[in-house]
């Protein structure tokens, strides 16, 4: 009996190893298909076709099984730009199509697109965009603006109603649980702590908030008005008063060129390119034209030496980077950022660095680690700043060593001020789950980290003497890498949020720009000419082998989220994460913006 359970245990083995090997010859077998157009053939007279829906990561890895089983996007931000502007001097590409689906790409990184389809018009080849879907929002229309002529879909919803910041607070649930908080802050507009301490806004909170959607108003008012050729006091009216919800109103007021299906945007492609009716139009995607080379749309090929840009993107923890999964945020780790930028540093062939922030802050000790490497990286080569949609708190703390700081207008940036976290538990314990705990110790502090009780008096005074001189560190670093005075830097910190335009104001950033205003910069003060460079990223993407098992899981925990769960459960899951992040910064001292601050 023992002998045939061995057997077939030997022979399930065997079949299941089988099966893996049969499992890695089938995806490399589909990731050599799916890259084997690696020069893709372009078309005289063809329209580059960009398809924007979804996200745009600042780093993608290429991989095509990572786009296969884990929604990887094709292109990344810099990708993207790079390939229209390629398109730009290409003489085989006639004009861009924009086609907008529903995306949840941030402000900044529209702005971003937006500069180089602005530039692509500069050549003189025509940009249509037009909707894909049936519901046009402020954002996409931003993007879409720039476009020479502008279709949006028939009988679809048109958003044109300004721009909000919806927070969530968790006092109320804390309060049912028994959990009491306790935030220990240094700044008057540090409002981290107000999600668990508060059910509203403070007026601080409100005052930096308000000021933040004001500027990303005006901003986006004047670049659509300077677009379409309108008054921006006319869009304000439109957008406060009127509230445009219909694309056939968004007709009658200019904003767009006319409604018209896809079908309709080809016929328009023909008449621009004078292409006779019962012609096809040559398109080619973005996806297929990115690894289309330099070279062969007519752009010199640099040699003299390279541009590293070093990404800096998540939330700043300790130790090793985290990758991102379908329910948590990326995490940026400092031992892994210093390993990129210190390979930047030691080699030969990097002559100058573009550190590209894209992080909310987080573990101040770690963000400290980080630019200390920075600080190394920057006494022996130019470093720029390129910062992404937010680089506030610690991810502005990193930026002190840069020679340059470059923002775009509407990059989410300052932030300067710290705070600590409690959570007492003790009372949820015992009421709610009947568990209680006792002690043994050697110091009356010894538990003060524990949770399960609240801070005495004198370990509070304790734990507000380390946050503040946190704070005063962190003050000192932004004086000394902004050239401010002690008083300057006093006015422009407590924890204050800007938006870009108005941190170029106060001097907390040097240019606004985009990632290419930056690279350009970078490579002017290492001495290297205008296209007579490499770019190249760190740190480099993980393999596939490194990937899969992260994709497999990711992949079925998303399509197991869409089965069970509803928009409203979802929701809840996004609402559970911010709890779980409060139980992790517990007894920390962090450089981290209040929340995730999106402008609707």
């Amino acid at each position: 009996m023992k002998f045939f359970s061995t057997l077939i245990a030997s022979t399930l083995g065997a079949l299941i190893a089988i099966g893996i090997v049969f499992l890695f010859m089938f995806l490399f077998l589909i990731g050599i298909a799916a890259s084997s157009d690696n020069v893709p053939r372009v078309k005289e007279g063809s329209v580059l076709v960009a398809e924007i829906s979804g996200s745009v990561p600042e780093q993608v890895s290429g991989d095509p099984l990572a786009q296969l089983l884990a929604d990887e996007p094709a292109v990344d931000l810099r990708a993207m730009k790079r390939a229209i502007e390629k398109a730009a001097a290409d003489s085989r590409v006639s004009g861009l199509w924009l086609k907008m689906g529903t995306s949840s790409i941030p402000w900044s990184t529209m702005y971003e697109i937006r500069s180089s389809v602005s530039k692509f018009k500069d050549s003189g080849k025509p940009v249509f965009a037009s909707s894909e879907d049936y519901i046009d929002t402020e954002s996409e229309y931003y993007l879409m603006s720039a476009a020479d002529s502008i279709y949006a879909a028939p009988d679809g919803i048109f958003e044109f109603n300004g721009f909000a910041i919806v927070a969530s607070f968790y006092r109320g649930l804390l309060d049912k649980l028994e959990i009491e908080p306790n935030v220990i802050r240094a700044g008057s507009y540090k409002s981290a702590g107000e999600s668990y301490m508060r059910q509203d806004f403070s007026a601080e909170n409100e005052e930096q908030l308000q000021a933040i959607l004001d500027a990303q108003e005006t901003l986006f008012f004047d670049a659509i008005a300077e677009a379409r050729g309108l008054s921006a006091e006319d869009l304000r009216a439109l957008a406060t008063k009127d509230a445009i919800l219909t694309v056939d109103n968004a007709l009658d007021a200019g904003l767009v060129t006319a409604l018209v299906h896809t079908d309709e945007v080809v016929e328009r492609w023909k008449d621009a390119l004078a292409l006779e009716s019962e012609s096809d139009l040559n398109t080619i995607s973005l996806k297929r034209y990115a690894r289309v080379p330099a070279s062969a749309a007519g752009l010199p090929s640099g040699s003299e030496g390279d541009v590293a840009i070093v990404y800096a993107v998540g939330t700043i923890i300790n130790g090793d980077s985290q990758d991102d999964s379908p329910f948590a945020s990326g995490f940026l780790g400092s031992q892994s950022f210093a390993k990129s930028i210190r390979e930047a540093r030691e080699s030969e062939s990097v002559k100058a660095v573009v550190l590209r922030i894209n992080s909310p802050g987080g573990f101040a000790p770690a963000a400290d680690a980080m630019l200390r490497e920075i600080t190394l990286t920057a006494a022996e080569k130019p470093v720029v700043v390129s910062m992404g949609d937010i680089a506030a708190s610690g991810g502005y703390w990193i930026a002190m060593a840069a020679d340059t700081v470059v923002a775009t207008p509407l990059t989410i940036t300052g932030s300067i001020g710290v705070f600590s976290l409690f959570l007492d538990t003790g009372d949820f314990f015992d009421e709610k789950l009947g568990i209680t705990f006792d002690k043994v110790s050697t110091s009356p502090y010894a538990d003060m980290f524990s949770s399960v009780r609240p801070l005495a008096p004198q370990e509070e005074a304790l734990v507000q003497e380390l946050t503040d001189e946190t704070y005063e560190k962190f003050l000192r670093l932004v004086s000394e890498g902004r050239g401010l005075s002690d008083d300057e830097v006093r006015r422009l910190a407590e924890g204050r949020v800007w938006i870009g335009s108005d941190a170029l104001s106060n001097d907390l950033v040097d240019v606004t720009g985009d990632l290419d205003t930056a690279i350009e910069i970078a490579a002017g003060m290492a001495g290297l000419a205008p296209e007579s460079y490499r770019v190249r990223t760190l740190p480099r993407p993980k393999t596939f082998l490194q990937r899969m098992t992260r994709s497999l899981e990711a992949r079925a925990a998303r399509a197991w989220s869409d089965v069970i769960f509803s928009d409203a459960e979802r929701a809840l899951l996004r609402q559970a994460r911010a709890v779980k992040q409060a139980v992790a910064d517990h007894a920390t001292v962090q450089a981290r913006l209040p929340f995730d601050l999106e402008i609707r």
